[in-house]
């Protein structure tokens, strides 16, 4: 068990010192290249689970607040969210190409087909949860709809809310390395983003790119996930919280 783990002391101290040198080596130049990149791909990400919402919110609801939906449709969306969204890219890229839509917004569309059952899947779930009594006490106080979803719903899904928002802004994280540069026979597909950057970078053999950008990448999700996630999780689980 020692010598194991001798092993991997040294393969990660052999790891590191790699990965410091190629960084090291990398201009400042490309450093600016991959901030600029990493921008375009965060407002993607951002979009693709702010549309995801639009519409997965309400329809989460409706299903998680009537059992006989519920019933029917919350496997089939668990199934859905399970499925590896990229074996659709081909499909979902070759359609766009007919459209003529621009890639640079083409690639919101995949990251949007990666993320988005996530969020309806944990607002289905949240849903379930919210007491029938809740719902009636809105209705016997006549609230519009509008508050009725202010003062009850989202406070009552909140928490699930957030957790589906988390996973799906990982899902769509993971997917801008294969949603940004799609290759269909001879044509590449490529928009501006540190996903495409990254996925060029280890075709060519860039290290030193390949490097920088996944460690651009991974200091704004780490950034983004103890700043704002968790800020919004201890949120959820302390102020909108059904006991």
């Amino acid at each position: 068990r020692i010598i194991f783990i001798i092993i991997g002391l040294s393969f990660l101290i052999w790891a590191g010192h790699q990965a410091y040198e190629l960084i090291s080596a990398t201009k400042g130049s490309d450093w600016l290249l991959q901030l600029r990149n990493i921008c375009f791909t965060f407002l993607r990400v951002t979009i693709a689970v702010i549309v995801g919402s639009l519409w997965t919110i309400p329809i989460g609801v409706f299903i998680g607040t009537h059992p006989v939906w519920t019933r029917r449709l919350q496997p089939l969306v668990q199934i859905v969210a399970s499925f590896p969204a990229p074996m659709l890219f081909p499909i979902l890229t070759l359609v766009m190409m007919r459209m003529g839509v621009n890639f640079e917004w083409g690639s919101i569309v995949l990251m949007l087909f990666a993320s988005q059952w996530y969020i309806l899947f944990n607002v289905i779930s949240g849903a379930t949860l919210i007491p029938r009594d809740l719902i009636d006490l809105g209705l016997l106080f006549r609230l519009s709809g509008l508050q009725h979803w202010r003062a009850i719903i989202i406070p009552a899904i909140f928490p699930s809310l957030v957790n589906g928002w988390i996973t799906a802004t990982g899902g769509a994280w993971n997917a801008s390395i294969v949603a940004e540069f799609v290759q269909q026979g001879d044509q590449k597909l490529v928009a501006t983003g540190i996903g495409a950057s990254i996925t060029q970078a280890a075709q060519s053999g860039n290290f030193p790119q390949l490097a920088t950008g996944i460690v651009v990448m991974i200091t704004l999700v780490v950034l983004l996930n103890r700043l704002f996630w968790g800020s919004l999780y201890k949120l959820a689980e302390t102020k909108y919280r059904l006991e």
